[in-house]
């Protein structure tokens, strides 16, 4: 099986423009898939609004630095599932700003929705996919905005997301 299977390729360039589909690129395989699985449950429940499949493709695109200084890797998410439980304080300090080298996946991580819907808009994104964004792990689970519900539930399945 390659890193990205062609079919999610071909599915995140029928839907994001051509520079949009090449910040789609340069994130991680792993988050490629998952935001073309996220995408296919919205449809597969109905969903055909643009900018919610744009925000779909694109909701970790903060998880890679816009100039491509950094990226999340898997010992900033393990950083986070541990620090988060265990001694958030210090996860909280780990991300709380940027900085060069192995920490910067640790602010990445913490600071991505609103990262990536910055950088979708400079990509041309609709303010609305840029919200969508922005908003996608809001603790109420979209409960204000039913767009952020779907993606959170697309996400995340129904089960995580019913006590808001």
């Amino acid at each position: 099986m390659p890193l990205v299977p062609a079919r999610d390729r071909a599915l995140a360039a029928a839907v994001l423009t051509p520079a949009q589909f090449v910040a789609f690129r340069a994130q991680g395989a792993a988050d490629q898939r998952h935001a073309a699985l996220v995408l296919r449950t919205v449809l597969a429940a109905g969903g055909r609004d643009q900018d919610l499949a744009v925000a779909a493709l694109l909701h970790d695109l903060g998880k890679v630095a816009a100039d491509g200084a950094g990226r999340v890797r898997l010992p900033h998410r393990v950083a986070k599932v541990l620090l988060a439980r265990a001694w958030p304080a210090a996860w909280a300090r780990l991300g709380a700003r940027p900085r060069r080298g192995p920490l910067l996946g640790c602010y990445l991580l913490q600071h991505h929705p609103a990262l990536g819907a910055a950088w979708a808009a400079r990509l041309g994104c609709a303010p609305r996919a840029c919200a969508l964004i922005a908003a996608h792990q809001d603790g109420n689970c979209g409960l204000r905005v039913p767009a952020v519900g779907k993606m959170r539930i697309a996400e995340w399945g129904p089960a995580r997301c019913r006590s808001g």
